[in-house]
């Protein structure tokens, strides 16, 4: 009897994982991000002056910005496009006023996430989690 479970024993150990399935995804063909670490609610400062610019939250491939300046053009909604390491604005608000980017990273001292929004030329805001 020992013989046949230490044979059974050995064909189970070389058969290959059934949980590997051919369904897996290609690279290439991988669907876009829907869960991005720009999603959520950031307080911004301006990095010209350290002052404090406005609210941005994001969700869903939807943004919406409120500048603390009264009557700012910047203030408004818009789309976005949700990335592994941030979010391109597609329109509304903040592309009117160049913002095109930002881009989520970790403050070592902090350890908190920051998102930095970008124009073509620099970082213009920086928004941590509220």
């Amino acid at each position: 009897m020992r013989p046949v479970l230490l044979a059974l024993g050995l064909i189970l150990a070389a058969t290959p994982a059934l949980a590997q399935g051919d369904d897996i995804t290609p690279p290439t063909q991988q669907q876009p991000v829907t869960v991005s670490p720009a999603e959520g609610n950031w307080g911004c400062i301006a990095l010209v002056d350290s002052t404090k610019a406005g609210l941005l939250t994001v969700f869903a491939g939807a943004y919406g910005y409120a500048s603390a300046t009264f009557g700012s053009t910047a203030s408004g909604t818009g789309t976005a496009q949700m990335g592994s390491d941030g979010v391109k604005f597609l329109d509304g608000n903040l592309t009117t006023v160049g913002i095109t980017y930002g881009l989520v990273t970790l403050d070592q001292t902090s350890s908190t996430d920051v998102l930095t929004l970008y124009n073509p030329e620099k970082a213009i805001l920086s928004c941590t989690p509220r």
